[in-house]
């Protein structure tokens, strides 16, 4: 979502003036008094990165038998300004949280990437209430720059529109081993749609985690389920970056997405192996640029794994990723046939990424993938510098 100066000003005017209220009130006489600001912890971090990408792509990136979304792809070449982030995390013991994220993708528009407020309920109990990444398989709920490679998982890039971030009310329930979380949103992203002349939510999520930690190693074990409506939904000729993507798909979908997901992650001295699986049944109305309408019953899944070894400042690693997709309809034409007919071919990509630590908080990062994505086999290249400052 683009956002201007002003709702920025009001949005952060409104997150610390709720904080500054919760903490002024007295628990013991339930009186308002005056707040004693050193009481509350205040961290601020600048987010930067700055570097080189190049692909031997042509065409427009598509991912053949799936829609999905503009935003799921890098598109600027060549030497570029690629991420910015300046976040705040303010907390009053016992009473409330908030945090506020605004980021800009290329420099050329600025996002409220995060706001939301984490009332204080019980040590095992959270409630988090506002704009934030939602708890959907291994990575979504992290932020793009800290996952280990510059790109998502394909089964994400395919699914999600890279991440997927909402409006919505996330509840968790934590214990030593294990943790369970809710989530309900508006369903104002991709692949959900929101029908603006309703009010009910349009996208649902539950997600669970178990953890195993011994002296030796560490295994985390995932599993999601989300559901997402969408109320004619099209393909959206702009990245929500403030950048325009022309797209031969102009197919609206109206129908519901049920994706689900399995995963792990095995922490084991210096190597470190991640595998998820990710699929989705999608049912829904087609309608393409000439009105030609046709009932989708789809059942879309990959694999992606990735293993890393880190040696002191220096991290490799190689990710592979698999995708293959079932889809029947009830009426044919060429939009369906080009968005939705894979002819058999099953998209894949190897990646491989050195992530090197020159200095503290700063990284070099040079990632290449070889990508088989389409029929014709193809090259990218990323070579990034990233710091992130803290205090």
């Amino acid at each position: 979502m683009i956002v201007s100066k002003t709702t920025l000003n009001r949005a952060i005017t409104a997150s610390l003036g709720v904080l500054m209220l919760t903490a002024s009130v007295d628990a013991e006489t339930d009186t308002v008094d005056n707040m004693n600001l050193s009481e509350v912890n205040v961290q601020t971090n600048v987010f930067a990165q700055f570097g080189y990408y190049q692909t031997d792509r042509d065409s427009a990136y598509i991912i053949p038998g799936v829609l999905t979304d503009t935003n799921a792809f890098h598109y600027e070449e060549g030497l570029q300004f690629m991420h910015g982030e300046l976040g705040f995390l303010a907390s009053l013991d016992d009473v409330l949280a908030t945090k506020l994220v605004i980021g800009s993708h290329h420099g050329e528009a600025v996002e409220l990437e995060e706001l939301w407020l984490q009332p204080y309920l019980h040590q095992d109990w959270t409630l988090r209430l506002g704009r934030q990444l939602s708890e959907i398989g291994l990575y979504n709920s992290t932020h793009e720059h800290d996952w280990r490679f510059l790109d998502a998982s394909l089964t994400q890039q395919a699914f999600l529109g890279t991440q997927y971030s909402d409006d919505a009310v996330q509840a968790t329930y934590a214990q030593n081993q294990y943790d369970v979380t809710l989530w309900v949103g508006r369903g104002d992203a991709f692949p959900a749609q929101y029908d603006t002349d309703s009010a009910s939510p349009a996208a649902f999520g539950l997600h669970t985690q178990w953890h195993h930690l011994r002296s030796d190693y560490q295994l985390n074990l995932i599993a999601s389920l989300a559901y997402f409506k969408a109320y004619q939904r099209q393909a959206d000729a702009s990245d929500n970056h403030g950048h325009a993507h022309p797209t031969d798909i102009n197919i609206m979908f109206d129908g519901d997405t049920t994706l689900a997901s399995f995963g792990g992650n095995l922490q084991w001295g210096a190597l470190n192996w991640q595998l998820e699986w990710m699929g989705q049944r999608l049912e829904s109305t087609l309608t393409d640029s000439q009105q030609i309408r046709s009932e989708l019953d789809a059942f879309q899944h990959g694999i992606t794994t990735q293993l890393s070894w880190q040696f002191e400042d220096i991290e490799v690693a190689a990710r592979y990723d698999w995708l293959t997709t079932d889809n029947d309809v009830t009426q044919t034409s060429s939009e369906f046939e080009q968005a939705l007919d894979a002819n058999s071919h099953n998209p894949q990509r190897i990646s491989a990424i050195a992530n090197w630590q020159i200095a503290p908080f700063q990284l070099v990062r040079f990632q290449t993938n070889y990508e088989s994505i389409t029929q014709q086999n193809q090259l990218a290249f990323w070579l990034v510098y990233q710091g992130n400052l803290t205090w």
